[in-house]
């Protein structure tokens, strides 16, 4: 379900960052689309701002994220959110019908993960206080260490949408890597293609990427393309967007 306001007149985009990511690693992306002309917006994740304990649980940061979100009301708008990003957005949508998107591109979804059932019983087993380093890039992390407390409100709120499984609500384009480290990409474009009819998930292939621990998760950043790939992906995001 969309709103009825004409597609040509949005000129803004609204950015979802990931799990552990700090606001500075979507500056390219962000920028990219300053130049093509749209407003831009950096919606930031619950434990992710001043406040790092500001949830507990996957049930309180949706609500955190709840309250971001209201800032977009009766402003239209298209949406680009990236791994846990995109979850809490999908979440989100399943609540609130009042002020969607117009369109979502969903990068390297969160929405399913290789070795769910081993994570999920590792992290109950864990006290939330244990501290697990993060092996994200050190320019793109916001945190050098997560708890286990925080790596599980990410995978309860995985648990929660897949119970839902339900269509996407507005026009969506998914983009993942087949050999996304995080996502279960195969899984991942089954299930989404099965539920969604006409829907298409797209893999991107990066195939001269060498860049090291979970380099094909991030598909933010030109550091991680190479030659015109690059151009050639955010001109993608951008036809998807534009396109009627």
């Amino acid at each position: 379900m969309t709103n009825s306001y004409n597609l040509s007149q949005i000129n803004k985009v609204v950015f979802f960052h990931g799990l552990n990511n700090n606001p500075q690693s979507f500056d390219p992306l962000i920028n990219q689309f300053k130049h093509l002309g749209f407003e831009t917006e950096l919606i930031i994740l619950p434990c992710h701002g001043e406040n790092r304990h500001e949830a507990k649980t996957d049930e309180e940061a949706l609500q955190v994220f709840q309250e971001s979100m209201k800032k977009l009301k009766d402003v239209p708008y298209y949406a680009i959110a990236f791994s846990h990003g995109a979850l809490y957005l999908q979440l989100w949508m399943e609540k609130d019908l009042s002020y969607q998107p117009e369109k979502q591109i969903l990068l390297a979804p969160a929405l399913y993960i290789r070795k769910q059932g081993l994570i999920v019983k590792a992290l109950n087993l864990l006290p939330s206080f244990v501290k697990i380093m993060s092996l994200q890039p050190k320019k793109f992390r916001r945190y050098s260490h997560l708890s286990a407390q925080e790596y599980n409100i990410l995978v309860q709120g995985i648990l929660a949408w897949q119970k839902l499984r339900t269509k996407f609500r507005v026009p969506t384009l998914v983009l993942i890597d087949p050999k996304d480290e995080l996502v279960d990409a195969q899984v991942l474009k089954a299930e989404l293609e099965r539920v969604n009819s006409g829907l298409k998930v797209e893999f991107w292939n990066r195939p001269r990427l060498k860049k090291g621990q979970g380099a094909h998760h991030i598909l933010f950043h030109p550091e991680y393309f190479e030659g015109s790939e690059w151009q050639e992906y955010t001109r993608n995001l951008h036809n998807f967007l534009v396109g009627h």
